[in-house]
């Protein structure tokens, strides 16, 4: 019965996050391919240790499904506070992020970092902390994520997509991206796009990479805009660039993490 009761919990949580806290979540096929081909990139030892984690945590199969499990539960009573760690908010005059614009309560470089932590600390047993790092390293790699509290990361510009109605954030999350989700044809077409050998770079530098973007976004996109497929084919290049980009250095970080031959 308890079982049964945290898998209905579970479900309302999914149900939620995919409506009214679904506006904050960069989409699932985005953090399913940026999850699969890290997974395709990292050495032997750390796809042992991933696959170990999956099988332990018995919300996934799959790294990629495993990613998509902070979303899945940031409305559920014991997950709630999560719900800030999947952003960070800047001022509008700001160009590049730092610590200190993460608040107390957390945001998402923070939290990269502390999952960093949790699973240096326990990499065979917290799936927790794999699942939280995989998706927001996504997470701070979608411009949207990187943004202004004053228009909730994109929520409140409201513009039409297609002749549907929407908003900046979603258009961001789900439309630009323009992936099919299914999993193995989403992947090798994110691996198709040719990135440059990732830095290590810090959660902050990824995210000062993102705010720059979102600072075209605003500048490019009004609020009550008409858009097509014809107007977001250079958007889309980049994003899906930038998600091939994500998986890269989530594999170099995981592979640091899990594999100390691949450390030294």
């Amino acid at each position: 019965m308890k079982k049964n009761s945290m898998y209905l919990r579970v479900l309302i949580g999914f149900t939620l996050a995919m409506t009214a806290q679904g506006v904050f979540a960069f989409s699932y096929p985005s953090h399913a391919v940026v999850c699969d081909l890290a997974y395709q990139y990292a050495t032997p030892e750390t796809q042992r240790v991933i696959s170990g984690l999956v099988r332990q945590s018995g919300e996934a199969r799959s790294f990629a499904q495993l990613c998509g499990w902070p979303d899945r539960v940031r409305t559920i009573d014991d997950y709630k506070h999560t719900s800030v760690w999947h952003y960070i908010n800047v001022a509008r005059k700001d160009t590049s992020v730092h610590r200190a614009h993460c608040p107390g309560k957390g945001c998402v470089t923070e939290e990269i970092r502390a999952m960093q932590k949790r699973l240096q600390s326990a990499p065979e047993s917290d799936w927790q902390a794999l699942a939280f790092l995989g998706h927001f390293v996504g997470d701070v790699h979608q411009p949207l994520h990187v943004s202004y509290a004053d228009d909730r990361g994109g929520n409140q510009t409201r513009i039409y997509y297609r002749g549907e109605r929407t908003n900046l954030h979603a258009f961001w999350d789900r439309d630009v991206p323009g992936l099919s989700g299914t999993l193995a044809k989403d992947s090798t077409l994110i691996a198709s796009f040719v990135v440059a050998a990732p830095s290590e770079g810090s959660p902050e530098d990824w995210a000062s990479e993102s705010l720059q973007k979102t600072r075209d976004i605003y500048r490019d996109y009004k609020k009550g805009a008409r858009l097509d497929e014809s107007d977001i084919s250079t958007d889309r290049q980049w994003i899906r660039s930038r998600l091939h980009l994500a998986a890269r250095r989530l594999a170099s970080l995981l592979d640091q993490l899990l594999d100390s031959s691949a450390a030294e």
